[in-house]
């Protein structure tokens, strides 16, 4: 009995996120009918206010009695949490108490006397209906969920600084163990918020070894010495935007060093006692691991440029005329990324205008658009260029030709285009390449096999791998 009893507090708790927007919308919509009675035309809308005060009172009631049942479960930051339920409290209160003001024939002289304030009682209420739903989106999403989104020219005005993110420091990144001093510390930074001790989505958590060993209720996320096949690995590498990549979309990304050092551990073996040393390293590995070392993050490619020039300004406007957008990707850099996804009938001529100001480009999003093999022609002219989209376009082999011996090209996003082995062979003598998105492509896995082997430090990643179903999940790929 007492098994039931519990489970129906959880499944009844999980009815919050549904039940706590009835209560927002009811009393914000009496703000705004309070806000138009004080003109003569609307003062017969009295009675709509209390009903909605009313209305909404008892439903942020039911939303505390709810989100208490929720919090009972875990997974949530304390002081957080703290802030949201008293404040979710406050908001029942107040108005149940707006209620009496605003409802006619009250016995209550005192009410009569407080009347004249209500208004500014209904000005708090709408304060502090804000301030519970921050404090539940920062529970739900995590801290920074508004402030991080914020576009780059307020936060500049309001004085907000980007996070600096914090890394593990180690003395000797050699002689530390691999899943204790690097791993661990990754999917703490980045998993545990949802896969840890408190909070397990879909039965999985990832803050020891005992339960990573588990898996989740679908059955295990390690594939020893087969990182594609592991879903602690493969869910990293999914398309930006994909339904099951891993952190999900709202959550802190996870970088791509980061993820090359999990799919690292997990090809070697997923061992959780040798030591760094123990565990084979490419060229690339080393480099990755020297940097942790020195107790920073990654460094930027973008730092290895010189200094750019300044950008034309009537010719960016020119651009963002068109719909391309031109986006620095930094607020004191004029390097830019090139967005054609507003512009779908960016053609090859548009890609030479572009060469008035080809230094400044370190990327190109060219997804979706008519550019052809012919306008991959001046692609080398593009000599800072990092990364290129031809995501969804005609570009075929003989386009892929043209790219040959680019120096700089670290990035390469081929989904859904027709190439087939012969042109992954033209990819070969790219010096810096490292990633290569070939979903939906007639590339074979013969021809994937041989490029790693001429090009070791290339991660290429063709789909066609199947993920286990978890609990959490709404959709099943």
């Amino acid at each position: 009995m007492m098994l039931f009893f519990e489970e129906l507090m959880n499944f009844t708790g999980r009815w919050h996120p549904l039940l706590v927007h009835l209560p927002i919308g009811m009393l914000i919509v009496a703000c705004i009918l309070a806000a138009f009675s004080r003109k003569e035309s609307y003062r017969t809308i009295g009675p709509a206010i209390s009903l909605s005060l009313l209305l909404g009172g008892v439903a942020a009631l039911l939303a505390c009695f709810t989100g208490y049942l929720l919090s009972l479960q875990g997974g949530y930051e304390q002081e957080t949490l703290d802030f949201h339920q008293w404040l979710g409290i406050a908001v029942a209160l107040i108005s149940l108490f707006l209620y009496q003001l605003y409802r006619e024939g009250t016995r209550y002289s005192f009410i009569e006397k407080i009347k004249p304030y209500r208004l500014l009682l209904l000005f708090l209420m709408f304060i502090l209906i804000a301030f519970t739903g921050h404090f539940g989106g920062t529970l739900t999403h995590g801290k920074g969920y508004f402030k991080d989104a914020l576009p780059t020219a307020i936060k500049e005005v309001v004085g907000i600084e980007e996070p600096i993110e914090e890394m593990t420091l180690l003395t000797n990144v050699q002689e530390a163990q691999v899943y204790s001093g690097i791993i661990q510390p990754i999917l703490k930074q980045r998993c545990v918020s949802c896969h840890g001790e408190k909070k397990k989505e879909g039965g999985l958590a990832l803050h020891d070894q005992v339960h990573l060993l588990k898996g989740g209720d679908n059955g295990t996320v390690l594939v020893l010495n087969d990182a594609e096949k592991s879903e602690l690995y493969a869910r990293l590498i999914l398309p930006e935007g994909h339904e099951g990549r891993m952190p999900p979309k709202g959550r802190k990304p996870i970088t791509a060093e980061q993820i090359k050092l999990i799919g690292w551990w997990v090809k070697e073996g997923a061992d959780f006692g040798k030591k760094t040393s123990e565990l084979v390293q490419t060229a690339e590995m080393e480099e990755i691991l020297a940097k942790l070392e020195k107790g920073s993050e990654p460094t930027s490619p973008f730092e290895e440029l010189p200094e750019a020039n300044k950008l034309p300004t009537d010719f960016v406007q020119q651009l963002q005329a068109k719909g391309i957008k031109v986006l620095p990707i930094d607020k004191n850099s004029e390097y830019v990324v090139i967005n054609a996804i507003n512009y779908p009938e960016f053609k090859d001529q548009d890609l030479t205008d572009l060469l008035k100001i080809k230094d400044n480009i370190v990327q190109l999003k060219l997804g979706n658009t008519a550019i052809t093999d012919q306008g991959l022609k001046i692609i080398p002219e593009f000599t800072n260029l990092m990364k290129l989209h031809l995501e969804h376009t005609q570009i075929t082999d003989d386009g892929l030709t043209f790219l040959a011996g680019h120096q700089n090209l670290r990035y390469l996003n081929l989904f859904a285009v027709p190439v087939t082995d012969k042109g992954l062979e033209k990819l070969n003598n790219l010096p810096k390449l490292n990633q290569i998105y070939a979903y939906q492509t007639k590339v074979t896995e013969a021809s994937v096999m041989n490029l790693k082997k001429v090009a070791k430090q290339v991660m290429m990643d063709t789909g066609a791998y199947e993920l286990p179903f978890l609990a959490s999940d709404t959709i099943r790929f």
